[in-house]
């Protein structure tokens, strides 16, 4: 490999390659190289560790140590800028220079401030490689903050009419941020989201919230479940319970998400970038080149070449070069 050589490929996670090797969201921790984690969705986490070091936040390198039997420390690697990816606590963004170009990679990102969480901010670069979860111009949401006081009102309305609310989030994220907006209620949280809970809560943000053991509870109450409830213990006393279900998803945008999802309400609230903030966020990076990932990867590239004027290429299995995309 030649040190002019750059090679973006995707294989295990996404690597960028040259005289030096990194690796952003990598299936397996190897010992050779510089392995970098965006954030602690399992999505993103390795699936097998080897080697002794990776880049991360304190909290994501928590939550990897937690579920990991080898356990990692933190690599000193100064040529790596980690920047806020607003996505859920302990989400980064990575910065490297590699052959004299600047390449970013998001992970998954929120531009939007939320719930305690601030938003990603863009930076200059010559290469971004950015998600696409919400890459389809559809997916556009209302304000962060809309959103949280109809959810707010939702459960309030229907506490007042002696109604239990269980509401459906994934246990890293939006869970979180639905202890924050429904603190007042004192929730309680399945196992799950309990686990997880404590593992990213702070001085600085306590995140309180109540284990539910499965016991009765004579009150009107709130829960914060996965949404994964067959597989937790509380699932025959919840189904067998007076409780409203509600769901908390982008994709609530989606005519058919509450028939999928098996609930009675949903919420178009995210952790993601909807398509208008991908755009912009695009915008501000001011690349040369943008490659796409992760989600809607085509129609994100093909907007933005089409809005931008931006050369935009959506990543796939086996390219090596950036001549290839």
């Amino acid at each position: 490999m030649t040190e002019r050589e750059l090679i973006i490929r995707l294989k295990n996670g996404i690597e960028v390659l040259s005289s030096k090797e990194y690796y952003f969201d990598a299936s397996v921790i190897e010992e050779r190289g510089t392995f970098c984690i965006s954030h602690a969705h399992s999505d993103h986490m390795p699936r097998r560790v080897v080697g002794n070091e990776v880049v991360a936040s304190d909290i994501t390198l928590r939550c990897l140590n937690a579920k990991s039997k080898k356990q990692v420390s933190m690599a000193s690697v100064d040529e790596i800028t980690m920047l806020d990816a607003g996505h859920m606590s302990g989400s980064r963004m990575f910065h490297i220079e590699v052959n004299d170009r600047r390449v970013l990679y998001t992970g998954d990102l929120c531009t939007r401030d939320r719930c305690g969480n601030k938003g990603a901010s863009p930076i200059e670069t010559d290469i971004l490689i950015i998600e696409s979860t919400y890459g389809d111009p559809r997916y556009v949401f209302p304000p962060s903050d809309v959103i949280a006081s109809l959810i707010r009102d939702e459960v309030e309305d229907n506490l007042s009419q002696g109604i239990s609310v269980s509401l459906l989030a994934y246990p890293f994220g939006k869970s979180q941020d639905m202890i924050r907006i429904l603190r007042d209620f004192h929730p309680y949280v399945d196992s799950s989201v309990y686990n997880a809970t404590s593992l990213v809560r702070t001085d600085v943000d306590p995140l309180e919230c109540r284990l539910w053991n499965g016991n009765n509870i004579d009150e009107p109450f709130v829960i914060i479940c996965s949404p994964w409830l067959n597989r937790i213990k509380q699932a025959e006393l919840m189904c067998n319970r007076n409780i409203k279900r509600i769901a908390m998803s982008g994709w609530a945008i989606d005519d058919n998400y509450k028939r999928r999802m098996g609930v009675h309400e949903a919420f178009p609230f995210s952790d993601h970038a909807d398509f208008n903030d991908l755009i912009n966020f695009v915008k501000g990076c001011d690349p040369e080149l943008v490659i796409t990932h992760h989600g809607s990867a085509d129609s994100l590239a093909q907007e933005i070449k089409s809005r931008l004027g931006i050369d935009a290429r959506s990543m796939r299995k086996g390219q090596r070069t950036l001549a290839e995309f």
